[in-house]
């Protein structure tokens, strides 16, 4: 599966005319506003990615994102004075500033010694054997600003090949959501060449993903300060799918209701209260005759025998 190009292409043109246009609008009242602004890439999956990878994956593009006017860290593992120096002599233009992870662990342990580190570098690269315990070491403000390091392996024969080839790639890592972003390229390229790295980031997008393009409900893009704009949108599921699921799950809740209908235990029945009359119904029972009651024959109780007096003897 492949995006529309003619829709890419149209997506990436209108971007950079509202940057364009934003820009000038802005020029006479914000005399900071950065020239150029980073277009990303945005991702929104259809479930959750069931486990996290500090890792990030890396996507070749067809134009490189970093250019000699980007600002690069590189961070290694070995601490020798000859080892920074040959990383020095590649003369990459790109690697602004080289840190050990000595230096790192000590030098930038205060917090605004990291946060001023983050915001003069627009990539972090580290040796790919220490990548693991560098969140730790960096902080909250390295993950919340998705610039984690990226691995290079610093122990390959051809050290220029291998940091010119981690410089022409960008950097895709899952969020724990369900939206992701990676860098896709500038305002300063043109719409052709976004268009390139859109295409060529999603031919390899998609194998990173849990169940590739059918988890992938929309792309698009976007700047820092701009609306997304839509590239692709999942269809809906067909009818007959939805039709059959909503079946499915009426049978399994009917079912469970029976089963919570036979589990119950019938409860024994009591007697009704007698409710009380309204004064309407008691004067129409007072109105009508009383019958006559039959009255209950009394069983008839031995009379009691009074005793004989005894007749007093007179004498003559």
């Amino acid at each position: 599966m492949s995006l529309n190009h003619n829709q890419v292409v149209q997506a990436a043109d209108a971007l950079l005319k509202y940057t364009e246009k934003r820009r000038d609008s802005q020029a006479a009242t914000n005399l900071l506003a950065d020239d150029v602004e980073t277009v990303y890439l945005t991702l929104t999956v259809k479930k959750m990615p069931t486990s996290s990878r500090h890792k990030p994956y890396r996507i070749p593009l067809r134009v490189p994102v970093y250019n000699e006017s980007s600002s690069v860290c590189l961070i290694t593992k070995n601490n020798t004075e000859a080892h920074v120096e040959t990383l020095k002599k590649l003369n990459i233009p790109q690697i602004k500033e080289i840190i050990t992870l000595y230096q790192l662990k000590t030098e930038f342990k205060a917090y605004e010694a990291k946060r001023l580190l983050l915001s003069t570098h627009e990539l972090f690269l580290t040796d790919d054997r220490v990548v693991k315990s560098l969140p730790e070491l960096l902080g909250v403000k390295f993950f919340k600003n998705k610039k984690l390091p990226a691995p290079v392996n610093l122990l390959a024969k051809d050290l220029q090949r291998e940091v010119s080839k981690a410089l022409s790639c960008t950097y895709y890592r899952p969020a724990s959501g369900t939206s992701s972003t990676l860098k896709i390229g500038t305002t300063a390229l043109s719409a052709a060449h976004l268009a390139d790295n859109i295409e060529a980031a999603m031919n390899f997008v998609p194998k990173c993903v849990e169940k590739g393009w059918d988890n992938i409900q929309s792309v698009g893009i976007k700047t820092g300060t701009s609306l997304t704009l839509p590239i692709y949108n999942a269809l809906p599921n067909p009818a007959g799918v939805i039709d059959a699921t909503i079946s499915a799950a009426t049978k399994v809740s009917s079912k469970a209701t029976e089963e919570a209908v036979e589990e119950k235990p019938v409860k024994a029945s009591t007697p009704a209260k007698k409710g009380k009359k309204s004064p309407l119904s008691r004067e129409k029972a007072q109105a009508e005759p009383k019958k006559p009651v039959a009255k209950k024959a009394v069983a008839a109780t031995s009379a009691k025998v009074q005793p004989k007096r005894r007749a007093s003897a007179t004498k003559a």
